[in-house]
């Protein structure tokens, strides 16, 4: 009697057992983590948690989303080299980049394009575009572009500029404020001259004496050199300044209003962008839901947020019905071909270049009293 007791015990007690195991199985096999190295501000809770119930719905996956934030886009080689993330944000100027190589060292997968609809939404300009590119397969979709433009103040210049050399006008001097970054002022000077974009970044053909004459009066002139991100106090009651534009609406609220200009010379850019990592590559289950967000960045109610919350550029003109005529005409949503005539990538800086470019910008800068 006792025997048949005892044996009834454990038989309960290993049916227990298997009961829980069978359920953290299956907790386990309906639960994953996508850890994301983004920047700061362009993957807002309110988005995270309707991605995560997009996934529940969809997959019935139990989704949580690793969120960390790139401090530069040297975080994104040394986290794809560790195994530390499976979706990255970079800029464009970092997937061919000579120091990181994230296609040709195979750290990033290329895309099953059936995964992600909204691709078709694109610009054509940012469709299959070099830097998300190779050998005829897709390595990254576009999340957001923006320029490094020539802002002007309406209430002070009421013609928009239509050139860089208005920053060399006598009567602006004092009267503009530009970053206080190498490659940009370079950037700015070498189109102002009329070179050759495909020039903008070459230290040889730069490195000459009017060159550097003309570097140096951007540089000494100056109101003032902002650091990373142009903000509102930087701008204000100034007539001009090279901006991210994203100090604009904060400065509409302070009553100034300012514009982009279209400098004939063209204006240089960025493109960020979503990849997915190589620690996916034996994880069908996890990459699927990878792709899903890269389709979810591309969808209208994630764009619209690029636009209105952000201040960028979307890369879709689909939202045109949910934003402003002067939203629509600021971003140049009516002219899907706007970006391929008017904006210049920058491109990856090599050793050389980027040592010489640096040096000739730290000359210039020390003349500044």
């Amino acid at each position: 009697m006792m025997k048949q007791f005892v044996n009834k015990i454990r038989f309960t007690v290993l049916s227990a057992i298997a009961l829980l195991l069978m359920m953290s199985a299956t907790s386990s096999a309906s639960a994953e983590t996508l850890r994301i190295l983004t920047w700061e501000g362009d993957t807002p809770p309110e988005y995270q948690e309707k991605f995560v119930r997009l996934v529940k719905e969809k997959y019935g996956i139990d989704l949580n989303l690793d969120i960390s934030y790139a401090t530069s886009n040297d975080v994104f080689f040394p986290a794809l080299r560790d195994n530390k993330a499976d979706v990255i944000s970079p800029s464009h100027s970092v997937p061919k980049n000579e120091r990181y190589h994230l296609i040709r060292h195979k750290l990033v997968l290329p895309l099953n394009l059936d995964n992600i609809p909204n691709y078709k939404n694109v610009i054509p300009a940012l469709q299959r575009v070099d830097c998300f590119t190779e050998a005829g397969k897709v390595y990254g979709v576009p999340l957001a572009s923006g320029p490094h433009g020539l802002a002007y103040n309406t209430a002070l210049v009421t013609k928009a500029p239509d050139t860089w050399n208005i920053l060399w006008d006598p009567k602006f001097r004092g009267r503009y404020t530009i970053g206080n970054v190498y490659q940009h002022n370079i950037n700015i000077t070498v189109l102002a001259m009329g070179m050759e974009p495909d020039d903008i970044s070459n230290y040889m053909k730069v490195n000459t004496p009017e060159f550097m004459e003309k570097l140096t009066y951007l540089a000494v002139n100056a109101h003032s050199l902002w650091k990373i991100l142009d903000k509102p106090k930087d701008l204000k009651g100034l007539a001009l300044a090279t901006s991210w534009g994203t100090s604009f609406p904060r400065l509409k609220e302070m009553g100034e209003i300012w514009k982009f200009a279209e400098p004939k010379e063209g204006t240089t850019g960025w493109l960020d962008g979503f990849m997915i990592s190589h620690t996916l590559e034996d994880k069908p289950r996890l990459r699927q839901i990878a792709e899903e967000w890269l389709n979810y960045v591309l969808s209208d109610d994630y764009q619209t947020y690029i636009a209105r919350g952000m201040g960028y550029t979307p890369v879709i003109t689909t939202i045109r019905d949910r934003l402003t005529p002067e939203e629509i005409e600021r971003f140049h949503l009516d002219d899907p071909t706007h970006f391929e005539k008017h904006r210049i990538l920058w491109k990856p800086l090599g050793k050389r270049d980027r040592k010489g470019l640096k040096r000739l910008w730290n000359k210039a800068l020390k003349q500044r009293k």
